[in-house]
């Protein structure tokens, strides 16, 4: 019995012992899944580790550049604002000097007319001055003939002599009058002259005055379009440096976001409390390295690594070549570009010039006389200059079309838009209202150059004028003749004669 339940206690505890070893192999293979589990997580650390390490030290590289690129760029934007307000004082000066300028100038022409006035006047005193000596003149001729008569009579008469002497002493004393009226008239008539010639000396001496004015002034107009050019400069450079300080911002702000995602770090918070310390590189770099040895002995973390090498490799060949084309592309289009630009140079520079023939000849041509001229502003490239039009009607001086009267201006575009059209025309031509502004004169040589371009083209022409409604093959009109309904009318002039000239005959 005693063997028994020793037995039966051994069993038990065999039991025992065997639930406690499955219970330690259970345990066992826990363990080993947990330090597989372990290992492979401390793979994926370590390479977070040295992912995150080589963050920050390009961060910590970044971080000098960028802040001196900011201040850099700070400055640059102080020194393009300064500039720009000392612009623009400038050009308030210059503003200022030209309405100074041009105050002066209409002084000068009012003055100048007055000058004139006073001119004509003296001139029309000269003119009843000559006259009345003209008239002195014949007076004393008269007198002449009076005398030689009076001694014809006293040869006939002795009692009529004392009579005749009398009248003779009476003419002799009228004809000394009458000379030293003359000689009065004379010298009044020298001083008309001096003061004449002093006027005309004043004359010279203010219009001397108002062209070296009017040069002025045009010299201050080029050096205003030349600050404002340079003002369009600056402003251009400043949206360019704030479109780049966008850029940076956008590109910081990234660059905290990607840290505080990767390393739940805040740079700007982390830089607060930042304090430079002496680190021992030799002890990381012993720690790297121990690190290294570790990962060597877990063995290769990615098999298909060289596969994707490879494909990577093909695919950097690839994205070589097709960068090589593009670029040997963008060199042929540059070429390209240079030839059509030389050749559009060329071109342009031709045209120009037989428009800027047929102007001169256009304008004498619609005004009657004067001259015109198109003149390319000074750029350094032809084909982004801009074009001044100069225009000098019959009997008034030379200026830019933006001085002349409405009726000027008309005809001068009119001669700008034929010479254009005469270079190359086109089948058809439309023109809407372009002879409005004129009068009947104009009109007249206007309907002459459309006469001249039938050869050439066929005209549309709408207008009110009748003197252009004249010289029109065909004419449509609207009409209402009910309220509210519009109605077409077309005559065509040929047909219109066709139909009258049998009548005429009968």
């Amino acid at each position: 019995a005693a063997a028994t339940d020793e037995i039966d206690s051994l069993e038990s505890q065999i039991a025992k012992n065997n639930q406690a070893n499955e219970h330690l192999n259970k345990l066992c293979k826990d363990l080993r899944t947990a330090i597989y589990e372990a290992n492979t997580e401390k793979l994926q650390v370590n390479s977070k580790l040295s992912l995150v390490e080589q963050n920050i030290k390009r961060l910590e590289d970044e971080e000098p550049l960028i802040s001196g690129e900011i201040g850099l760029l700070s400055q640059q934007i102080e020194q393009s604002v300064q500039k720009e307000y000392q612009s623009k004082q400038k050009l308030e000066e210059l503003e200022t000097v030209n309405k100074q300028r041009a105050c002066r100038i209409e002084e000068l022409e009012s003055k100048f007319s007055s000058l004139n006035t006073e001119q004509e006047s003296l001139t029309n005193n000269l003119t009843d001055f000559k006259i009345a000596v003209g008239q002195i003149c014949e007076q004393n001729k008269a007198l002449k003939q009076t005398i030689i008569n009076v001694q014809n009579q006293i040869s006939e008469s002795i009692s009529a002599a004392q009579t005749a002497q009398i009248e003779i002493q009476n003419c002799t004393d009228q004809s000394n009058t009458a000379s030293s009226e003359i000689l009065g008239c004379e010298s009044l008539i020298s001083e008309l002259f001096l003061e004449k010639e002093k006027s005309q000396q004043a004359s010279r001496t203010f219009h001397d005055s108002l062209q070296k004015l009017v040069d002025d002034q045009k010299h201050t107009e080029q050096e205003l379009r030349q600050k404002r050019t340079e003002q369009a400069q600056v402003e251009q450079r400043i949206n360019e440096l704030k479109v780049e300080l966008g850029q940076l911002q956008v590109m910081e702000q990234n660059l905290v976001e990607k840290v505080r995602e990767q390393l739940q770090l805040d740079i700007a918070k982390s830089y607060e409390t930042y304090q430079h310390t002496e680190i021992d590189w030799e002890q990381v770099k012993n720690e790297i390295n121990e690190l290294r040895e570790k990962i060597e002995h877990l063995g290769n973390v990615n098999i298909d690594a060289i596969d994707q090498q490879d494909q990577l490799d093909k695919r950097y060949q690839f994205l070589s070549t097709q960068l090589e084309d593009l670029n040997k592309s963008k060199e042929q289009l540059q070429q390209l570009i240079s030839r059509l630009n030389k050749q559009s140079r060329e071109k342009f520079r031709e045209c120009f010039e037989h428009i800027r023939i047929n102007f001169q000849q256009l304008f004498r041509k619609l005004f009657g006389g004067g001259k015109a001229d198109i003149l390319l502003e000074d750029s350094e490239d032809i084909l982004e200059a801009g074009i001044e039009i100069i225009a000098q009607p019959p009997g008034k001086e030379t200026r830019s079309i933006s001085l002349l009267s409405g009726g000027e201006k008309t005809m001068t575009a009119i001669a700008l838009l034929f010479s254009i059209f005469k270079t190359k025309p086109s089948p058809f031509c439309f023109l809407d209202e372009v002879d409005a502004a004129l009068d009947e004169a104009n009109n007249e040589r206007f309907n002459l150059i459309i006469k001249e371009f039938q050869q050439y083209s066929q005209f549309i022409i709408i207008t009110h004028s009748k003197r252009t409604m004249s010289i029109a093959d065909l004419l449509y009109g609207i009409t209402m003749q009910t309220r509210g309904v519009s109605k077409k009318i077309s005559v065509k002039f040929d047909e219109y004669e066709s139909q009258e000239q049998p009548a005429a005959v009968a």
